[in-house]
């Protein structure tokens, strides 16, 4: 369960794991927007862009054998808020490194790289898209012993978990991050496919 909106319009603190339609419903139906000019069509530009990872699955099924190319996307920033009118839509792409690996060098997987090319998607699809590679990693419990790249993974995890819990002073449109803004203000969505 989603919580209301708390101080400044942002989402508690935390990450809230909801389905792309409950989001939809949350981001973009939800009467509050309904003066927006921009919400909507964000949303179809996120649609688009993610139709391109399922028009991959589907043209690769047999070998993906029913294994998905994104596990799980988390959306942050602007459009995780009460504002009106974000201008864009910030989030990661946790992309399953099994998958990804299964189809390397496959027809039409040059998208996979090209997908994370945030000037040019911001462009297109009006998404500012991150990339991390997710593994399924069972246990965290002594982290030095695992293999390098399930450290990876997990820093890198981590980073954006801290991240997307960030706000920036009040007033303040783009700035560099400080000390002041490092702790936890906010929350934002995992939307799981």
């Amino acid at each position: 369960m989603v919580p209301e909106w708390g101080e400044g319009g942002f989402l508690p603190p935390g990450r809230y794991r909801i389905d792309p339609d409950e989001a939809e419903q949350l981001l973009v139906a939800d009467a509050r927007f309904q003066a927006s000019a921009t919400r909507a069509q964000l949303w179809s530009g996120l649609d688009t862009y993610l139709s391109r990872f399922f028009d991959l699955e589907e043209r690769h099924q047999g070998i993906l054998d029913g294994s998905q190319l994104i596990h799980a996307l988390w959306l942050g920033g602007s459009y995780v808020s009460s504002k009106i009118d974000p201008q864009n839509i910030d989030l990661t792409v946790l992309i399953d490194e099994r998958a990804a690996s299964a189809i390397r060098g496959l027809e039409g997987t040059r998208w996979l790289s090209s997908a994370f090319n945030r000037k040019a998607r911001l462009a297109e699809f009006g998404v500012s898209p991150l990339r991390v590679g997710y593994r399924p990693v069972v246990s965290v419990f002594r982290a030095e012993l695992l293999d390098p790249e399930d450290q990876a993974y997990l820093r890198e995890r981590g980073a954006w978990d801290d991240w997307w819990q960030r706000c920036r002073p009040r007033g303040v449109d783009k700035s560099e991050p400080t000390l002041e803004t490092v702790a936890p203000q906010r929350g934002y969505l995992e939307v799981t496919l």
